[in-house]
């Protein structure tokens, strides 16, 4: 496997502007010089660990290479004391889960879990990914790095039709003068000699095309197979001991040593532990389109399989990032549709009937139905809240997306991805209208200028990556206040459990203006 040593761990930790937002978090006055850094007045949950690191949930959206800026997002927050009890993403953001909850940190050596999850990406060019034919390798490559590659195409294929055009012209204008004028003997022989070529030319690249698009189909309409990809964060896994998904849960659902919550906490309705129910768990989602259902996993792995040793968690994440057309669609066959157990867990999860379950199903990228799920880690029993649930978006917006109005100027390009665009986010923006508050917990990182598919992307736009993840988890720690934060949690819970409308919604309001 080829390993990329241009980049390593320190060339993004220790870039001025990362270390910038660590000074600008640190207490100044409790630092004295060394590269350690004290967040001690940086509050942001009432539950800690023995060693006084504060947790809170987390939610990652998925963004292709974005991805990149989630692990500087999350390398501030370590580096701030900050750890997770439950996570979630999707995608992108399900890649940075599974390692977070897998790679632990190296406390003897003060290495975060972000910081080893970078050497990981260090070694690992992302143009491996790209596994698919070679022509579709330098499509994609040249797609990418091609300024309005769509514009220039039409061009292209419009010159090409031109030429054409007057080459025929010319056969026939030709043919018909030659007799008259010899000259035009030599121009017609000339003219035929260039149509044949081109029509041959235009003959195989058709017939290549025809080519791809079977091997295209029946490769499960995906460009590439998505083989290194799953060979890399399975042999990740496996370094840090989850080849199951027994190791999976183990792992990841590890409590913490000495979990307890704040002495000021205070909730009527815990009365003696007040960490119960407290417990890690990890959250990736993804899409089938065979019974067109949102997937958890690993929860719902008792769909598809009786025996926790017969799918590999890599499977899991290869799921979640199926990027339609790029990816090939991820494929668990053979699943004992007859099996009491079988019967009993898509009876439990889907509410199907044992005549429904399928043989097998097909994953695509879980964005499909849900790129931000964070209603996953939303539990309405909860009145005063332990913790914070915290998000981090990446936000590719334009400028001109948001101020013009292009409703009537929209290309067929834009149609269909703002159609996708609506149907995927709908899940998640459903939530966020009818729960507000979670708005609270939830950094945005503005990633516009950067391609989320351009896995041939520079060291340098990985650093700038990094460094904005890193610098919008400083920016939202600034303004994140935990105790309004749980206020307006309580009010929240009142409105939903008063039968009143008017004052449930002057709650809502009172909760959104704190």
């Amino acid at each position: 496997m080829p390993v990329r040593k241009t980049l390593t761990p320190g060339d993004f930790t220790g870039h001025p502007r990362v270390t910038a937002v660590l000074e600008q978090l640190a207490n100044e006055k409790d630092r004295p010089g060394e590269p350690r850094y004290n967040f001690k007045d940086l509050i942001v949950s009432d539950t800690f660990d023995a060693e006084g690191r504060q947790y809170v949930n987390l939610v990652q959206e998925g963004g292709g290479v974005l991805g990149v800026a989630l692990v500087g997002y999350t390398y501030i927050l370590e580096k701030a004391g900050i750890r997770f009890m439950r996570l979630a993403g999707t995608s992108a953001g399900a890649i940075n889960t599974m390692l977070m909850s897998v790679v632990k940190e190296d406390k003897t050596n003060h290495i975060t879990s972000s910081e080893r999850i970078l050497q990981y990406l260090c070694d690992k060019p992302f143009f491996d990914f790209v596994d698919g034919h070679p022509f579709a390798k330098w499509l994609i490559k040249t797609i990418i790095k091609t300024t309005n590659f769509g514009a220039r195409l039409r061009k292209a294929l419009t010159g090409i039709g031109i030429t054409l055009g007057i080459l025929l012209l010319l056969d026939i204008v030709a043919t018909g003068l030659r007799t008259k004028y010899p000259v035009f003997h030599g121009i017609a022989i000339t003219s035929y000699i260039l149509t044949g070529i081109m029509l041959m030319a235009l003959g195989l690249a058709g017939g290549y095309g025809a080519y791809l698009f079977l091997r295209l189909k029946n490769r499960g309409f995906g460009i590439n197979p998505g083989k290194n990809f799953t060979d890399w964060i399975s042999m990740i896994l496996e370094e840090n001991g989850v080849k199951s998904i027994g190791d999976l849960e183990r792992v990841s659902g590890q409590v913490p040593d000495g979990l307890h919550i704040r002495s000021t906490f205070t909730d009527p309705n815990i009365r003696h532990d007040p960490t119960k129910g407290l417990l890690p768990d990890i959250t990736l989602i993804t899409s089938d389109i065979i019974t067109q259902n949102k997937i958890e996993f690993p929860r719902m792995w008792d769909l598809f399989r009786v025996t926790k040793d017969s799918l590999h968690p890599a499977e899991f994440v290869r799921a979640s990032m199926s990027i339609p057309i790029f990816f090939e669609s991820h494929i668990i066959r053979d699943i004992p549709r007859d099996h009491p157990d079988i019967k009993a867990s898509w009876a439990k999860h889907l509410l199907m009937e044992p005549k429904d379950i399928p043989s097998s199903v097909r994953f695509v990228d879980g964005g499909v139905l849900s790129n931000f799920p964070i209603n996953i880690l939303y539990n309405p029993e909860i009145i005063v809240p332990r913790l914070p649930t915290f998000g981090i978006e990446l936000d590719d917006a334009t400028p001109e997306d948001i101020s013009q109005n292009r409703a009537d100027q929209l290309s067929l390009g834009s149609y269909l991805g703002k159609l996708f665009n609506t149907v995927r986010y709908y899940y998640d923006k459903d939530f966020l209208l009818k729960n507000n508050l979670f708005r609270k917990g939830i950094g945005v990182i503005k990633v516009a200028d950067f391609n989320w598919l351009d896995f041939n992307i520079s060291d340098d736009k990985q650093k700038e990556l990094f460094i904005r993840g890193a610098e919008a988890a400083r920016d939202f720690l600034l303004q994140f206040k935990w105790e309004e934060y749980k206020q307006a949690r309580i009010i929240v819970h009142e409105a939903v459990n008063t039968s009143d409308k008017d004052a449930r919604e002057q709650l809502n309001t009172r909760a959104r203006n704190i």
